[in-house]
């Protein structure tokens, strides 16, 4: 009996989008996937992220455990520190409450799941183009391309991110109702060059108003990591400045974040003569995605598209990629691809149940208004640091779920 075919569309080279790729490879289907990334190139960008629970086991499996661990980026661990530098409460690796045992820079896992499968005979990257519109079908999903051309697939993937632009051409209005919830939050990413002093610590300073300057170890040892962060008194709050400023572009956006950070103290002076000739930078809008259906017919969102969630992102995205693919793996013939996804959402949902909240009052919580509620915060602080109480809230809670058996090929 020959394999049944399948030929799939991925909107989104990003790591959900590639991990899918790569385990739909891995299947007995004679498969073809497209994947299409509206940047004209591969994103070389994006901050430390890390990997827990499943997502390790996944990696594993992958046979690219040892890839991540040499692009670590030499994080050891997390330290706050006051205005004079000093590190007032300490976080090691040891209790996974911040900084995890396999954190790794997001453009390189990004990079290595692309090396994974874009030699692949089966799968093909279109860059610089989008989905414009779909139609569904018994059968087939008709997709148009905003670069004019159109094709038919047997199943589309929105792995395009939390803003994603897919995710409404798949779900109806009153599922997608309410479903983006922005946390009040606003965080700049970038590069700046490293100090022969720098520790190898996610230092992380935090000042009345919500606002917040980090930096962090790169494995690239002539840079470091670079983040400033601004965060609003309640979830779903804009700053109008800001949003007027990331409208008209990159020097605007710069330009903001030196206005309120000038007097920060600490490094902010040195982070803010980095931002100005910061080629990585890009700054986004925290937000947190909840829907109450993933799927529709032939069609999904995945990822950060269906379920963006802080801190965890990442290994969500690729816990989903594997079961999706796994549930996949089982059809029959092309026909019965929408009950794959009813399973998929089936198995995956109980699993994603027990992350996807998140902490009550987070972000607010983590980043103060007040001077008073700064001190409370950082005297909590330095006693969970100094007890070591951190040790028993580990921040993979809710991640020690076992990884569902499918049957692949060559792993």
């Amino acid at each position: 009996m020959s394999a049944p075919k399948l030929k799939v569309l991925i909107s989104g080279a990003g790591i959900a989008g590639s991990c899918l790729a790569y385990w739909l490879t891995k299947t007995r289907l004679d498969i073809s996937i497209t994947i299409i990334e509206r940047s004209p190139s591969p994103r070389p960008t994006g901050q430390a992220v890390d990997l827990r629970g499943p997502a390790i086991e996944i990696v594993k499996k992958m046979k690219l455990e040892e890839a991540v661990r040499s692009r670590h980026t030499t994080e050891e661990g997390t330290g706050f520190v006051d205005s004079s530098g000093e590190i007032f409460a300490h976080f090691n690796v040891a209790g996974g409450t911040f900084t995890a045992e396999y954190e790794i820079l997001r453009a390189d896992l990004s990079g290595l799941f692309l090396e994974a499968t874009e030699g692949l005979g089966n799968i093909q990257y279109i860059y610089g183009d989008s989905v414009k519109s779909l139609e569904q079908t018994d059968k087939d999903v008709n997709v148009t391309f905003t670069g004019g051309s159109k094709d038919t697939f047997d199943l589309v993937v929105a792995a395009d991110g939390s803003t994603s632009k897919t995710r409404s051409l798949i779900l109806d209005e009153q599922v997608l109702k309410d479903s983006y919830k922005l946390l009040g939050q606003y965080f700049a990413f970038f590069s700046i060059p490293s100090r022969p002093t720098d520790k190898k610590l996610w230092l992380w300073y935090s000042l009345p108003k919500g606002l917040g300057v980090m930096i962090r170890p790169h494995r690239n040892t002539s840079t470091m990591g670079a983040y400033l962060c601004i965060t609003l008194p309640t979830r779903g709050q804009r700053d109008p400045a800001i949003e007027d400023a990331m409208d008209k572009g990159t020097e605007d956006t710069k330009r903001i974040l030196h206005k309120y950070f000038e007097d920060a103290g600490w490094e902010a002076k040195r982070v803010l003569e980095g931002l100005d000739h910061a080629e990585d930078f890009y700054m986004s809008r925290m937000a947190h995605v909840k829907l109450s259906k993933w799927t529709n017919r032939r069609a999904l969102v995945l990822g950060d598209a269906a379920f963006a969630t802080f801190g965890i992102g990442t290994s969500l995205a690729i816990e989903s990629a594997y079961v999706l693919a796994g549930e996949l793996s089982r059809i029959q013939s092309s026909t019965d691809v929408p009950q794959a996804l009813e399973k998929y959402e089936e198995v995956f949902r109980p699993l994603y149940a027990k992350m996807g909240d998140l902490p009550p009052g987070f972000p607010q919580s983590g980043f103060p208004q007040t001077a008073w509620a700064l001190r409370l915060r950082d005297s909590a602080l330095w006693f969970v640091s100094k007890t070591k109480l951190y040790k028993l809230f580990r921040g993979d809670s809710g991640t020690d779920w076992k990884v569902p058996c499918y049957d692949w090929v060559g792993i």
